[in-house]
């Protein structure tokens, strides 16, 4: 295998300093209305804030909600508008260096809320299916002639000449979309 090239199956990584923070919004519009009479079909469960002195947060409240959410089949372009975004913050609150935050940093605490979420798909704990989609993924990028293995529990490439591939990025999203999102 020799010189192993890990790319984990999650869009973020520390030489990608401004991913897009996408909102995930649906056409639902403000209220929800437009999915009455569906019986719940197709309903996305989610948080709402009160308005202004409308009372405190719960306890219990998710830490993440709010948070901006990576879909699976979110491009580069709108992973690093979402990941430009979080960085701006992080700058116009006097972070430092960018690659060596504590989470308790000021900064950090005051743009926790524009830290884009990576899909749930690409989270072992979150996927039942994580080892069996991962194989998918190599299946499928070694289908198109990009050398990749499975490596500590995630894809990875064989070398990283494979990024200079063309049609790389087109690649790797059409294989994630395949391996992790069909069910």
């Amino acid at each position: 295998m020799g010189n192993l090239f890990k790319r984990a199956t999650v869009f973020t990584s520390a030489g990608a300093a401004g991913l897009v923070v996408l909102t995930a919004c649906g056409g639902g519009g403000v209220g929800g209305s437009d999915d009455a009479g569906q019986g719940g079909r197709g309903d996305v469960a989610s948080i709402t804030t009160p308005a202004a002195g409308g009372g405190a947060a719960s306890a219990s409240a998710d830490p993440d909600a709010g948070r901006p959410q990576i879909r699976l089949d979110s491009t580069n372009e709108e992973v690093n508008r979402l990941y430009d975004a979080w960085l701006a913050c992080l700058k116009e609150h006097g972070a430092a260096e960018k690659y060596k935050r504590k989470p308790n940093d000021p900064s950090v605490l005051a743009c926790k809320g524009k830290e884009p979420l990576d899909p749930p798909e690409l989270d072992p704990a979150r996927n039942p299916d994580f080892s069996d989609d991962t194989r998918a993924m190599v299946k499928c990028m070694n289908e198109h002639g990009i050398k990749s293995v499975v490596a500590d529990g995630l894809w990875a490439l064989e070398d990283g000449n494979s990024l200079n591939a063309p049609h790389y990025d087109d690649i790797e999203l059409d294989c994630q979309v395949k391996a992790y999102g069909d069910r």
